[in-house]
């Protein structure tokens, strides 16, 4: 059996990781825009399953997560 073309290519979505000196809320907001959410519906959260700061970096959320 002959495997199907894909007439159409997926485009990707993202391009590369957030930067660490980035902030919670810069990113949050930025994963909203690329998947089309709704404003405010995207939290990052720490292992503990509190919410991050938005004012916190990205460097610090993902060393807390090991």
């Amino acid at each position: 059996m002959a495997a199907k073309k894909r007439t159409k290519r997926q485009k990707p979505v993202r391009f590369r990781a957030a930067r660490v000196d980035a902030t919670v809320g810069s990113i949050a907001r930025r994963i909203e825009q690329d998947y089309k959410l709704p404003e405010g519906s995207v939290c990052l959260l720490l292992p503990t399953g509190r919410k991050a700061h938005v004012d916190g970096k990205i460097d610090n959320l993902l060393n807390r997560w090991g």
